[in-house]
């Protein structure tokens, strides 16, 4: 099975930067491409995982994680899921969307309580758009709708209903510098919980 460099990338984040168990847990992950995202919680003791995207991965999802069609661009892709979940993941997603807002609040209604919503997304305020700015990949997909900086993601999950715990941006090569490395990496990495209700 081929995984994507950016899957590893988003778990090794995941891991260096939630500290959350997944044990026994519900996983969400929406735009789930291969399934290694899923595969992956179920591996780490998740409960229950499944993946939405418009592409059927390549490998079947199996008994360990369920697969489910659904355009993230239409207003009604979640409705075929049935419950809420402890963990949304949405990697590489919100940049492709015609409506980002109307994501989010999906996302909020999907997750449980105390659950985390954690999304990827290209980073404006990134090294490579400052260095080569007609030519960096945020700029040359053709498939991105709109992109954000630190600033708008967190004004946009807050109005949302989110409360930001991290919002980072890796740079991948000099991640062994830890909390030491400047934030403008290519990608911001976030995330974020529902805000409690007054």
């Amino acid at each position: 099975m081929q995984v994507n460099q950016s899957d590893l990338d988003h778990l090794r984040w995941f891991d260096r930067l939630v500290h959350v168990s997944l044990k026994d847990k519900a996983v969400l992950d929406l735009g789930c491409g291969s399934g290694h995202i899923c595969r992956s919680a179920i591996e780490r003791g998740a409960q229950f995982a499944v993946g939405v995207d418009v592409v059927k991965p390549k490998r079947e999802a199996g008994a360990e994680w369920k697969f489910v069609y659904g355009d993230l661009d239409s207003a009604s892709w979640h409705g075929s899921l049935g419950r809420r979940f402890n963990l949304v993941t949405a990697f590489d997603i919100i940049e492709h969307l015609r409506s980002p807002f109307d994501f989010l609040v999906t996302c909020g209604k999907l997750l449980e309580p105390e659950g985390l919503l954690v999304l990827t997304t290209v980073n404006v305020d990134s090294w490579e758009r400052l260095i080569r700015p007609g030519e960096w990949s945020g700029a040359t997909d053709a498939q991105h709708k709109i992109l954000f900086t630190k600033y708008s993601l967190a004004f946009l999950l807050a109005r949302t209903g989110f409360s930001v715990n991290v919002m980072a941006a890796p740079i991948r090569k000099i991640e062994f510098l830890g909390a030491l490395q400047p934030g403008f990496g290519g990608q911001l990495f976030c995330v974020c919980k529902l805000r409690k209700q007054a």
